[in-house]
């Protein structure tokens, strides 16, 4: 748990895990290892940066919703997943559409016409596209 609370904000340095086995007073592969396990196991995805998108410059970032048949879930999930300026593409259950995917861009109107261009080249008919007006909040998961 030390370790994992520690790697949630990895310093930008040459030497990220060998400052956490530091401040633990640990070897540095005991922290490699120990996140080697936590992916492995599923407990953390990934290493990564996040992003505020807004300071970057993107505006807009609509989140589009889609009913896509049960046998289409995989074919349609990987393409969309695939595609530029997508962040996030998820199946989710217990709501009307089942296929959720976020693209950000520099304007609505450019956001929204890639998010159509996506959807329109997966054939599938049934879909809305939801537009934040503000963000409250952005925050990742933290022990």
């Amino acid at each position: 748990m030390k370790v994992l609370k520690e790697v949630q904000r990895l310093s930008i340095t040459p030497t990220p895990f060998r400052d956490v086995a530091e401040k633990l007073d640990v070897a540095e592969e005991d922290v490699i290892k120990t996140c080697e396990d936590l992916l492995d196991r599923g407990i953390i995805r990934r290493f990564g940066p996040s992003i505020s998108h807004r300071k970057l410059g993107y505006g807009s970032n609509p989140m589009a919703v889609l009913k896509v048949p049960e046998e289409r879930l995989d074919e349609v999930g990987s393409f969309i997943a695939s595609q530029e300026g997508v962040t996030h593409c998820y199946h989710r259950t217990g709501w009307d559409y089942n296929m959720f995917f976020m693209i950000h861009g520099k304007d609505r109107e450019s956001a929204v016409r890639k998010a159509n261009l996506i959807i329109e080249s997966t054939g599938i008919k049934y879909y809305k596209l939801l537009l934040s007006i503000r963000e409250f909040k952005k925050t990742s998961f933290e022990l």
